[in-house]
């Protein structure tokens, strides 16, 4: 019994040092140059007749965030912008705060929605209120919750021509405030990352794409091409979908480090947290019952729990047979789950020693992923934004509804026919 016991702790050590190494593999390749960091400071060249890029900001009860957001579009360095607020059923000061920033600033186009249609989302139905208003030859969506660099669009358009690509996206900055969001967010959107690699995301010849809803900048024939927000309406997680099917489509998508041009604050508080990434991850997921429990396995034997459990069955034997060399296995898993973390969180930019919170952020995961299976399990419907879906279940959707054959389309010829 005791040598099945021994057997099993190590098989789970091993378990544990082979997927840091892989998560180190991984990040190492998203430092790299597959995916560029975007740096304000770089000169972005632009054309003479630079195209009108319009901003669409959509907008539900962000009277608190609203401001500081459209003032960070407002003052960009781009010199051809249009800003679209899109006020989608407010019930609070928003679109007071927007008009109020209109006549101090700049004017800009005020969108209001009052209802919603049947067999959408509320963001995604904003979204396309706000493009049918927008002149731009481009298109650039922002969160009320985020801001930018007052460089960002300039460099964001600059780096999508110069990558020959139609859409560009970006990861974060994350603002964190409390200790539960410090806690949980790096953690949850490590999780994020394991399931796109960004550099897999940036391989045109992998099926792997992805987009961040924050903020991502993109040709409107090319929106235009994928149906734009109508063909994932119903979507929880519309960002992922459209970078799906501009990538399938052969148009170019490119997904850059962008902690140096944006901002965000997702949420505020421990219960905003966990169901947040409740609805994010399980849409990411597809709703699949065996994604789901493959990654709950996968975490629970990542757990520090499970460590030190096996740890405690390791060590005794592997003593007695490596009096010398039997502390190398655990060593190993404990720098690399240090080294990991640390080096997610300054891919985040966020401090390093938040990377001592990863355990128990993992812990959360855990839970999150065993209420995805509940939700799975009992067809729940999705709750998103004060909002009830009922024709919206924890069922699969279409998040990728094109084949895998078209993935081997020409990226180049495509955004020779867009451009």
């Amino acid at each position: 019994m005791n040598d099945l016991l021994f057997v099993l702790a190590g098989a789970v050590l091993l378990f544990e040092m082979g997927f840091w190494v892989l998560r180190a593999r991984e990040l190492v390749e998203t430092a790299s140059d597959r995916v560029p960091l975007v740096d304000p400071k770089r000169i972005a060249l632009l054309p003479k007749n630079a195209p009108l890029i319009s901003v669409v900001v959509p907008a539900h009860n962000e009277e608190a965030v609203i401001r500081d957001c459209l003032q960070s579009v407002l003052e960009q360095d781009y010199p051809r912008l249009e800003l679209i607020l899109v006020d989608d059923r407010s019930t609070d000061n928003t679109l007071a705060v927007a008009e109020q920033l209109a006549g101090e600033k700049a004017p800009f186009k005020i969108v209001k929605v009052t209802d919603l249609p049947q067999g959408w989302t509320g963001k995604c139905h904003a979204l396309h209120a706000g493009v049918r208003h927008a002149s731009g030859e481009w298109l650039a969506f922002l969160d009320a919750d985020s801001t930018l660099h007052k460089s960002a669009i300039a460099q964001c358009y600059h780096e999508a021509v110069n990558a020959h690509v139609n859409m560009i996206t970006l990861s974060p900055q994350f603002v964190m405030k409390t200790f539960w969001e410090k806690a949980l967010q790096p953690t949850f959107a490590a999780m994020s990352c394991i399931l796109f690699p960004l550099a897999r995301v940036n391989d045109p010849s992998s099926p792997v794409a992805s987009a961040n809803g924050m903020f991502y900048l993109i040709n409107r024939q090319a929106y235009d091409k994928i149906d734009g927000h109508r063909d994932v309406r119903n979507l929880a997680v519309e960002d992922i979908g459209i970078g799906m099917r501009v990538k399938a489509s052969g148009l170019g998508l490119l997904f850059a480090n962008g902690r140096k041009l944006l901002r965000t604050r997702m949420y505020t508080n421990f219960s905003q947290v966990v169901d947040g990434w409740t609805r994010i991850l399980s849409a990411s997921m597809n709703y699949r019952m065996s994604t789901v429990l493959k990654y709950l396995g996968v975490h629970v034997l990542m757990s520090f729990p499970a460590f030190v459990l096996a740890l405690c069955f390791f060590a005794p034997a592997a003593r007695e047979l490596w009096p010398n060399t039997w502390f190398i296995l655990p060593a190993v898993v404990t720098l690399g789950a240090s080294a990991v973390s640390a080096f997610y969180c300054t891919q985040m930019g966020a401090p390093k020693k938040l990377s001592g919170l990863f355990g128990l952020g993992n812990l959360m995961l855990i839970w999150v992923f065993i209420v995805i299976v509940k939700k799975i399990l009992m067809k729940d419907a999705l709750q998103w934004r004060g909002t009830t879906y009922q024709t919206s279940t924890y069922q699969p959707t279409r998040l990728n509804p094109v084949s895998s054959g078209l993935y081997h389309s020409s990226a180049g010829s495509a955004l020779e026919e867009m451009n």
